[in-house]
């Protein structure tokens, strides 16, 4: 059963990075006519085993990204929900979007397809004591809605690195706390 973040060590907001410029930024690719490619480059200071760890334990997805269920085989199930949306000014969480593996090679690849977001594809290369990952996520969406789903996806690699340091966003205020942040990672793909 997954952890609540906001009662997890070092679940308090207040200590997690708010700099987002500390990672090179993301990259998209037109597909074709419908669907859009979007690329992230990061290195982490953990082992390979560790970066899986944090896409496939239920219990650290949710210190950094989302709620999980499934398993990370080849086959299986692996359905997402987003926990930083806001109601109302609440934090609440989105219902079950629907997902399946379509492979998984631990602790090097894992590709998923998922109901809200589209295909996603983890690569994970070992680099001297740390891991080069390459995050792919092949999406359908207006152009317009490309840097809002790069800055997405660039905050939350940011909170992997917090994630792996054992740092938990508290989800229930990252509202308050991250998304001026995602503004001006926004802003930025924007600018293009």
């Amino acid at each position: 059963m997954a952890t609540n973040a906001a009662n997890s060590p070092g679940a308090n907001n207040a200590g997690l990075n708010k700099d987002m410029t500390r990672f090179p930024q993301g990259a998209f690719t037109a597909v074709d006519k419908e669907r859009t490619e979007l690329v992230f480059t990061r290195r982490y200071d953990a082992a390979p085993g560790d970066v899986w760890a944090m896409f496939t334990d239920p219990d650290k997805t949710e210190m950094w990204w989302a709620r999980t269920r499934g398993m990370a085989k080849t086959g299986s199930s692996f359905d997402l929900k987003w926990l930083n949306v806001k109601d109302e000014g609440h934090g609440i969480e989105t219902d079950w979007w629907y997902g399946r593996v379509i492979e998984a090679d631990a602790p090097r690849l894992l590709e998923i397809s998922n109901a809200m977001h589209g295909r996603i594809r983890i690569e994970l290369e070992p680099d001297g004591g740390g891991t080069v990952m390459t995050f792919r996520n092949t999406i359908e969406v207006p152009a317009e809605v490309v840097a809002m789903q790069l800055a997405g996806w660039h905050v939350h690699l940011d909170h992997l690195q917090e994630a792996l340091q054992g740092k938990s966003v508290d989800w229930q205020h990252w509202w308050d706390d991250f998304h001026p942040c995602w503004q001006q990672v926004h802003a930025l793909y924007a600018a293009g």
